[in-house]
């Protein structure tokens, strides 16, 4: 029997998308605003699923009508951009995204007048081939410019007004109402300067044949002086809140569509240990996925269903946010101390209320704090980064706590308190039961916790340091991408394949020469598959 799930968007066929869908009220409402005439900004910590929101509605969108096209974006590489251009974001972006609009139009069968095609290319081309190969050059420059030493000739790539007017000429020759753009990774957590021109190519794109969608990860704060997303855009959010009616039966059916018969009965007959790993995840589909994947390699009881949680939970999560910071070294001292700050004083504090409502018998139990909102930036800043990796979620902000003070709600994963219990499984029901929102430890605007990062100098804009960052990472060898089992890595290593950056520079023709016995088939899929997670890796 088989367990593996599908834990990243990037390993799903774009025909098998529907097949494991599983709608919520707010699922649809997100799906609505991707797929209106209106710009949408989608919000979510990772692993929770905007890859996956978005891809359905790019489904919705070619259904929908033949007068619409879908173009989906993935800039998942841009840790790998590093030139002397000022502007090197926004010319990769502008690059990669009109070569996939042309190979979405190629596949629809829509034409490129000879007008739109001088557009393109600043009369240069005609062809629509030759301009989709001079975007190709650009585009892998670029993507090769963490080497150093690079420059690119940006002088065939177009001006925005020019691709405005080429893709009005598109729509109006092939009579196409809308073109929509899915951007994925849209915007760098630890690169601001790539937010704020991501968000400028964002709203220079927006015309009346032309609508932009981006998925981007809670922390994205730099959004430039011409963005606002209160005014430029339908800001949503992902949010699956553990106490909402429903929530256990929404990522139920999401884990079954993924199960063969024997798992399926498995779970079902172990519904209560099932129900806490659910819980646990705290709303994100890959932890949960994860975690049940784990269980149903093995023997599934009380036992191992609390030894997953505690492993995963006290350890893994934090390791992972930890690891963050070996990643990208300018941002260590607030990753470290955020981790510091939730473990040795967050937590604690939440227990001793826990402990102590039960001493009073009060039927009441919390997963949440409170932090002032005049705390200093880099503690709001490495909040930000716990959200990202999703250890904690914001819940509401404006909330006024003792003293009638304001600040913000935080939620900590359900699993990362649960878990500290000698047997999780035995208390979550009447834990889960007794949740309440209104009960949480204050932290105000001096706290003494704060007092290691209030010296802190702003790292957040050294781009220096990311790029220094990011060429040790490549230099990192081929076992720290967790997804390679011991067989892929000795069949990569006999191909003379140690680092990420061998992997990175290896094409599918290389796999197929090097390794002995894989041939087109099996090549794409190794190829996709830890592309999927070199590229994970490498963006944090």
């Amino acid at each position: 029997m088989s367990s593996d799930f599908y834990l990243r968007t990037e390993s799903i066929k774009t025909e098998d998308i529907l097949d494991l869908f599983v709608e919520s009220n707010e699922d649809s409402q997100i799906i609505k605003a991707l797929c209106s005439s209106e710009p949408c900004i989608l919000e979510g910590s990772r692993g929770t699923g905007k890859s996956f929101l978005m891809r359905v509605a790019q489904k919705e969108v070619e259904s929908s009508a033949k007068t619409n096209v879908a173009v989906f974006v993935s800039f998942n590489i841009s840790s790998l951009i590093g030139t002397g251009d000022s502007h090197q974001f926004y010319h990769w972006m502008l690059a990669k995204a009109l070569r996939a609009l042309m190979v979405s139009l190629k596949k629809k069968g829509f034409d490129i007048s000879p007008f739109s095609s001088g557009l393109l290319s600043r009369d240069e081309f005609s062809s629509e081939k030759d301009i989709q190969q001079n975007l190709e050059s650009i585009i892998k420059i670029y993507e090769e410019s963490y080497k150093g030493g690079i420059n690119v000739d940006i002088g065939l790539l177009p001006d925005i007004e020019d691709v405005k007017e080429a893709l009005q000429d598109i729509c109006e020759t092939n009579a196409i109402d809308r073109i929509y753009f899915f951007f994925d990774e849209a915007a760098h957590v630890f690169r601001p300067e790539q937010q704020r021109q991501f968000f400028s190519l964002f709203k220079d794109f927006r015309s009346p044949y032309v609508t932009c969608n981006a998925a981007i990860y809670p922390g994205v704060t730099y959004f430039g002086d011409s963005f606002e997303p209160i005014h430029d855009c339908i800001y949503k959010t992902i949010e699956r809140n553990i106490r909402d009616q429903g929530y256990l039966d929404y990522f139920q059916e999401m884990v079954f569509k993924q199960c063969d018969p024997a798992h399926k009965k498995i779970l079902e007959t172990n519904a209560e240990l099932f129900n806490t790993l659910m819980l646990s995840g705290g709303g994100n589909p890959r932890m949960i996925l994860k975690t049940v994947q784990d269980l149903l390699s093995q023997k599934f009881n009380t036992t191992s269903v609390e030894q997953v949680i505690k492993e995963f939970y006290r350890n893994k999560i934090w390791s992972e946010h930890t690891y963050l910071g070996d990643k990208y070294q300018g941002h260590k001292t607030l990753i470290d101390w955020g981790r510091e700050f939730l473990e040795k004083t967050v937590i604690p504090n939440i227990q001793l209320l826990n402990e102590r409502r039960q001493a009073k018998g009060a039927s009441e139990s919390s997963i949440y704090f409170w932090i002032h909102k005049d705390a200093p930036e880099t503690v709001k800043e490495a909040l930000r980064l716990l959200t990202y990796t999703g250890i904690i979620r914001k819940t509401d902000s404006g909330v006024r706590a003792t003293r009638a003070e304001l600040g913000t709600r935080y939620e900590v994963k359900y699993g990362c308190i649960i878990s500290l219990y000698a047997n999780p499984n035995k208390e979550s029901k009447e834990f889960y039961k007794s949740l309440s929102l209104n009960k949480y430890p204050e932290f105000g605007k001096s706290h003494s916790s704060y007092s290691p990062i209030l010296e802190l100098v702003n790292t957040i804009e050294n781009d220096v340091e990311f790029r220094r960052s990011v060429k040790e990472m490549m230099k990192r060898p081929i076992e720290v991408l967790a997804i390679l089992s011991q067989w892929k890595i000795g069949q990569l290593k006999s191909a003379n394949i140690h680092t990420i950056e061998d992997l990175y520079d290896r094409t599918e023709s290389d796999l197929i020469e090097q390794i002995y016995g894989v041939g087109p088939a099996k090549a794409r899929i190794i190829k996709n598959a830890v592309s999927a997670e070199l590229l994970e890796y490498l963006s944090g």
